[in-house]
Formats: C-alpha cells, structure tokens, sequence
C-alpha cells in the first residue's frame, strides 16, 4: 500500500482511522442497544471486513498468493483481535463510550509491562507511568466522586491486555508479510472465532435483533473502522515508528470522549476530566519513553 511519498500521508490516514475508532465505540454501543449480542456484533463487523478485503484483493491482481506463514500467523493475531474486540464490546454493555475509549488506551501501558515481565527487568519508568495511568482509572472509579466502577470498565482493561498483546505481535509480524494477505487472514480469524462463540452463547437472543435498522451502523463497523483501518494499521506499522504510532493511538481515548460528549452519552464531570488527563499522559508519556524496547 502507498499512500505517497513522505510521512504526513501515512500520517493523516492514521489519524483519520484512529477518529473512526473513537467514533465506532459510540457506533457500537447505539447497536447493542437495538438488541445486537456483542459477539455476533463482533461476527457481522469482522465478516464484513473479510469480505470488503476479499474483494479488495481479488481485483487488486497483483496479490501473491496467501503463504503459510500468513495463514498461520494471521489466524493467531486473529484470535488476539477477537479477545481484545469480545471484551471491549461486552464491556459497551455495562459502561459508556468515553469511559471505553479511556480505558481501552491502557494497552500503550501495559506493553512496556508485558516486556518487562518477560524479561523479568522491570523498568523503573515503566511502572512509574503505569501508576500515573492508573491513578486515572482510580479517580474514575468513583471512590473521589466518579461514577464507579463496574464489570464493564473490568471487562474494557482486560481488553487492553488484550489489545497490548496484538499491539507487540502486529508490530513483530507486519513487516514480514504482504499487507493486503495478513489483514484478510486477521479478519477472517477474528470473524470465525466470533461466531463459534456466538452460536454457543448467544443463539436464544437473536430473534430481538434489529438488524435491518442497523444496516448503516454495520457497514460503518465492517467496511470502515474494520476493513479499512486495520488495513491501514497494518500498512502504516510498516511506514511510521512504533513511537509515533503508539502515541496517536492515544488520540482514540480522546476522540471517543468528545463524540460521546457531543452525542450525550457522556456527562463531563471533574473526576472524569482529571482521570482522562491523567490516562491520556501516561499513555503519551510512555509510547514516548518505553515503546522503543518493543522489537528487541
């Protein structure tokens, strides 16, 4: 994939998707509402990427034919999309689409984390910015005025370890395949993994679903934040540092909180204000200082 020559293109195409990713949990939780269980939602969004990518790739002509190693790896990294995006979108659930996007950036954090607890050398900034992060979480959690927390905040941290995991391996792995075959192979993963779990655990409540009237929602979730951005993900990791990726990543936590704000989900609250400050600089501070030990 080229998008031209220098690094602002690859740029403003990753800052466009990552404004789509905020805006998708808004997207997401209005679709859960209309009665949509979260892993056929997951199922839908991933099968319509598959399928936007498949096409993508058969009229493209000059893709090589999908390796074994693309086979293999992009199933796993797959599996990786499919825990991160169950939980995240279990958690739309019992939680509100900033506190979501907040939470979710926490991945940025626990990368550094994963590291070094794999290498067993703790970096002393490592848990220095972790704790900045949070004391965020804690300022929303309700015990200083915040709302609470719940199963669904519980379920969205858990989906950053997830996310966390899928960022190192993604970033390992990008480079070593075609793009356009990596990502179809991620897409197609993560949707068969999402309706074997869907058809055991959720089949006695598909007859509420409106999906007719959530034709637009399903298109934007499949065709653009799923299809197109983690096509995007996938061929700019291999264009812009880790540095600067991790950290417009951020920005999703942000654009999340203002759609939800504009939109009347979310009610701006100091707690809420300070925790996001805190998450948000923690999360910047330690793509800046930490990411760097990634690919060692």
């Amino acid at each position: 994939m080229n998008f031209g020559k220098g690094r602002l293109p690859h740029l403003t195409a990753f800052l466009v998707i990552c404004m789509t990713w905020g805006l998708s949990l808004v997207v997401a939780y209005d679709l859960l509402d209309t009665g949509i269980p979260p892993f056929f939602l997951v199922a839908v969004t991933y099968g319509i990427g598959a399928f936007t990518l498949f096409f993508v790739r058969m009229i493209h002509g000059s893709a090589p034919k999908i390796s074994s190693g693309e086979l293999r790896y992009g199933l796993a990294v797959g599996l990786l999309i499919f825990a991160a995006f169950g939980l995240q979108t279990a958690g739309l659930g019992y939680t509100t689409p900033a506190r979501s996007g907040l939470l979710t950036v926490l991945y940025v954090l626990f990368v550094p984390l994963i590291i070094s607890a794999v290498s067993r050398r703790p970096s002393p900034r490592s848990v220095v910015f972790a704790l900045i992060g949070f004391a965020g979480v804690f300022m929303m959690s309700g015990t200083l005025g915040g709302d609470g927390m719940n199963i669904g905040d519980i379920l969205t941290i858990m989906c950053a370890i997830a996310f966390a995991i899928h960022f190192v391996a993604l970033e390992k792995l990008s480079p070593r395949f075609n793009t356009l075959n990596f990502t179809l192979v991620q897409m197609i993963g993560a949707a068969a993994f999402a309706v074997l779990v869907s058809v055991v655990s959720e089949t006695a409540v598909y007859k509420g679903m409106d999906l007719l009237g959530s034709w637009a929602g399903l298109l934007f979730m499949g065709l653009i934040v799923t299809g197109a951005g983690f096509f995007v993900q996938t061929a700019v990791q291999k264009k812009i540092p880790s540095t600067t990726i991790s950290v417009m990543c951020c920005t999703e936590s942000v654009f999340a909180l203002l759609f939800s704000w504009l939109l009347g989900y979310d009610v701006i609250t100091a707690p809420l204000l300070i925790g996001a400050a805190l998450i948000v600089s923690s999360t910047v501070l330690s793509s800046l200082y930490e990411r760097r030990e990634l690919i060692d």
